[in-house]
């Protein structure tokens, strides 16, 4: 329950947009919005997730409330998602990350000098002759 008694655990679903190939806004209003090659909406919400104007038992708590339940349940998965990372990074030796960064230096020199071997190796080929096919006669 939150500090004002609403349900955190409230289930809601995604967001409905219009198929096609233009921008379309989500059916339910929220003010999200999908395009072909870009997506937004209020702050907070994930166009891709949760709609505050679907919940699942269709019945809207009124006000702003449906939207907090969803904001605040975003923001509480994204702080365990990072505490997560930050204790596997802590995991990781200051020694293997200084060598994953010399293994990422060496890979690159590589590439510098394989590049610079293949256009040594095109400048000192000759070039080649028209080749005819051998006769057969």
């Amino acid at each position: 329950m939150s500090p004002n008694g609403d349900d955190t655990d409230k289930k809601y679903g995604e967001h409905k947009y219009a198929s096609g190939t233009r921008t379309s806004d989500c059916n339910y209003g929220c003010k999200c919005w999908m395009g072909p090659t870009r997506s937004g909406g209020p702050i907070g919400l994930d166009p891709f997730g949760e709609c505050p104007n679907n919940p699942e038992d269709e019945k809207r708590l009124g006000g702003d409330r449906d939207y907090r339940i969803i904001v605040e349940r975003r923001i509480d998965d994204l702080t365990t998602r990072a505490s997560e990372a930050e204790g596997l990074l802590e995991q990781v030796e200051p020694g293997t990350i200084e060598l994953a960064k010399k293994l990422e230096d060496a890979q690159h020199q590589l590439s510098l000098a394989e590049h610079r071997a293949a256009q040594a190796v095109k400048t000192l080929t000759p070039p080649s002759q028209s080749k005819k096919p051998p006769s057969t006669g």
